[in-house]
């Protein structure tokens, strides 16, 4: 009898995951609240951005990867643009548990929604006692 494999190791196994963080963005920089970590070895495959509420009429956003700006996303509220997606020109991998996807914004005060979609890369973990060594 066939039997289907369904653990996270199986090279089939895939399903795609999203993680949102909220913030409330006070002052320019890199919003920590947005930061996206995983805990497995994962590969990035988009990155949405939701706007509640933005005090002025453009809002640029900054992607960062592992400090190195990936992508840069400018927002117009005179066009009611509320929700976007950074474009990512290839699929971001993270393979410690010191990578990172970081947002900063230029400027302005509102309500910021980033939506990470992931997966797991099958079969691969690391060690947080080597990221900490």
């Amino acid at each position: 009898m066939a039997t289907k494999e369904e653990s996270y190791s199986s090279p089939s196994y895939t399903i795609i995951r999203q993680q949102s963080h909220t913030a409330v963005n006070t002052t320019a920089g890199i919003q920590p609240v947005l930061t996206f970590r995983s805990r497995v070895a994962a590969v990035v495959t988009g990155i949405g951005v939701v706007l509640a509420s933005v005090s002025s009429v453009t809002l640029i956003l900054t992607l960062l990867h592992n400090g190195s700006v990936a992508a840069i996303l400018t927002l117009s509220n005179s066009a009611n643009e509320v929700a976007r997606e950074f474009t990512l020109t290839v699929n971001r991998t993270l393979t410690s548990i010191t990578d990172r996807f970081e947002v900063s914004t230029a400027k302005d005060k509102g309500d910021i929604t980033v939506v990470y979609e992931w997966r797991i890369v099958p079969g691969t973990a690391y060690s947080l006692n080597a990221a900490l060594t």
